[in-house]
């Protein structure tokens, strides 16, 4: 009992059509895979520069010392117009990112892995000033794609049942936490750039120090190895 009947198989020639026809199709599922596979490799590059980007624009020194400047002030009573022109460079980063989100330009689940809480938290601190910037300028478009942005998150973040509320006291709690950490980014920003001055004569005296040792070093190493 034969299960496959190969006796009139044709590879070449007029009936083999049909052979032909399922190696092309493989050869194109195969080539679709590769493609998808590049083109998966190359999204997620691209997607960790976009993050990587992100992150040292707000890590820059300007925004440390715009944000600290801004938390200082919240921190000490003043008011939202006061507060506003020290954050003006802390809101229009969001503004630009949630802008750029909005458009589809960035993904939104991307930004929110990376810096949704910071987002929600800088929402709640700066929304007092906003309010005040559309008043004076009598446009309720200032920051309005930052308010947008801060309000995916939420729904994200209740999706996720993310037990953090965001709300003035838990944002009143984490002040003094982001007070420091800008601060000692800023502190690390100077310490960078700071000169470090060295006397001739400790730059001619250096060679002759290490020819002074350069002998004893080399016989205590020797006595080591023995």
């Amino acid at each position: 009992m034969k299960l496959i009947n190969l006796d009139e198989l044709v590879i070449l020639g007029p009936g083999s059509e049909w052979l032909w026809t399922m190696i092309s199709g493989i050869v194109l599922a195969v080539t679709f895979i590769a493609i998808y596979r590049q083109l998966r490799v190359q999204r997620d590059a691209a997607a960790i520069e976009q993050v990587g980007s992100i992150y040292r624009e707000w890590a820059a020194e300007r925004l440390s010392r715009a944000k600290l400047e801004a938390l200082t002030l919240i921190r000490d009573g003043a008011d939202p117009a006061t507060t506003l022109y020290a954050a003006v460079d802390v809101g229009d980063f969001w503004e630009g990112y949630a802008y750029l989100v909005r458009a589809g330009n960035i993904d939104r689940k991307l930004m929110y892995n990376s810096l949704g809480p910071a987002a929600r938290i800088w929402w709640r601190l700066l929304s007092p000033s906003a309010r005040v910037a559309r008043e004076q300028a009598n446009d309720q478009g200032i920051w309005v794609d930052f308010e947008w942005l801060a309000g995916i998150f939420a729904q994200f973040d209740r999706i996720a049942r993310e037990p953090a509320t965001y709300d003035e006291a838990y944002v009143a709690q984490r002040l003094p936490d982001l007070i420091e950490t800008n601060r000692t980014a800023v502190r690390r920003f100077e310490e960078l750039r700071a000169v470090i001055v060295r006397s001739a004569s400790d730059l001619v005296a250096k060679p002759e120090r290490d020819r002074r040792v350069g002998p004893r070093r080399k016989q205590t190493a020797s006595a080591a190895t023995n």
